[in-house]
């Protein structure tokens, strides 16, 4: 008998340890709220508002919560954990007086009473960078230049009107640089109006930036009057690679390769087969090697009418401009992103200033590879220009 009382009294005593051990919830659950924070300050700074604050001396406190509304009415909510003194509210476009109101969260989830606190953000980054916006005629466009001090995310829209005659978006350029500009392109040599706003990733507009321009003309050159003009100091030639094969019209097929015996820097020489003021330049990377391998990275472009026969860089050349590629995601060498996929598929682009003179020659110099390695291959090259 005393052995069944023990079993009974130890069956009795497991069971009540897994119930215990089933119950869901903080252990220390109850319903009594958390004091509120206290000794608020503020610093506005621009779109956004770091608020300071002390916190209450509850033991069980888990975060801090603020929130204000918008004028279009959208509540924006922002948290901390009660290991910080302060909160920065961001997302306001403009600098008018914001109500922003403060609770204590303990950890079972009571919550404090309202502490509110009006802020008064300083200049939001879209209207900053908007008072920078310069625009200005391009080859088959508009250039648009901005200054971003504050490295803010942002995207830049340019509208024009479309064939109904809608003043709609044409391009959209998404940047965080600190000081930039882009092109459209494709578009016809005549008065056209054009407009810039920015926008950020709050959905908060600026005013629109409006002036007509007239694009200037530009045409993609006609590849198949393109040949190779091999000189004597150019890259030997390799892996059944061709210059030729840069001017096929296929970016996935035909490709130039030069040698095992090529060293950096290195170069090709060919003949567009007619004389023009260039606009861009567009290469193809290698499929299946995006940002690797043999690709070109840091690259020259030179132009030349009469090239010195003894492939030397003298008074015949003239250096129409630098270049060096980079991942769109920044990832590392064999990781791609959409993004990367996309900018790859769509090509490099190389931009000529506006004052590029008039060339028939170019070579096409390659300093550096994305393999830091001694030769390079690539499939495609494209040139867009004006040969009137």
């Amino acid at each position: 008998m005393p052995n069944k009382i023990s079993l009974t009294a130890f069956t009795i005593l497991l069971a009540a340890g897994a119930c215990t051990s089933d119950q869901i919830g903080p252990v220390d659950k109850d319903d009594i709220a958390p004091g509120a924070v206290h000794s608020l300050s503020v610093e506005n700074m621009p779109g956004a508002a770091k608020i300071t604050f002390e916190l209450p001396a509850d033991k069980d406190l888990q975060y801090v919560k603020a929130r204000y509304t918008t004028p279009g009415g959208v509540v924006r909510e922002s948290k901390v954990s009660r290991y910080n003194r302060s909160i920065t509210m961001e997302g306001f476009g403009d600098t008018s007086n914001y109500t922003v109101t403060l609770y204590t969260v303990d950890k079972s989830e009571n919550v404090s009473l309202p502490v509110d606190v009006t802020v008064k953000p300083q200049v939001p980054p879209i209207w900053t960078v908007r008072k920078t916006i310069v625009m200005a005629p391009d080859f088959g466009g508009v250039n648009v230049g901005f200054t971003n001090d504050g490295e803010k995310d942002l995207a830049i829209v340019v509208l024009s009107d479309d064939t109904l005659g809608q003043f709609s978006p044409v391009t959209t350029q998404y940047t965080k640089l600190k000081k930039g500009d882009f092109s459209t392109r494709n578009m016809p040599n005549k008065p056209t109006r054009f407009g810039v706003y920015l926008r950020d990733r709050w959905g908060n507009l600026s005013d629109t930036l409006i002036s007509t321009l007239t694009p200037l003309f530009e045409e993609q050159l006609d590849r198949t009057k393109m040949h190779g003009e091999i000189l004597p100091t150019d890259a030997p030639i390799g892996h059944l690679g061709s210059i030729a094969g840069l001017f096929d019209g296929n970016t996935q097929a035909g490709f130039y390769h030069s040698s095992d015996d090529a060293r950096m820097p290195q170069w090709f020489t060919y003949d567009m087969g007619v004389t023009a003021k260039l606009s861009r330049l567009v290469w193809f990377m290698r499929p299946g090697f995006y940002y690797s391998l043999h690709n070109p990275k840091e690259v020259e472009i030179w132009g030349s009418n009469n090239p010195n026969p003894n492939g030397s860089f003298d008074d015949s050349w003239v250096l129409l401009t630098t270049n060096t590629q980079t991942k769109p995601s920044g990832l590392p060498e064999g990781q791609l992103s959409q993004a990367d996929q996309d900018a790859a598929l769509a090509g490099h682009t190389v931009t000529f200033p506006l004052n590029t003179p008039k060339v028939r020659y170019i070579r096409f110099k390659t300093n550096k590879n994305w393999s830091n390695g001694t030769y390079v291959n690539f499939y495609e090259i494209k040139m867009w220009g004006d040969t009137h």
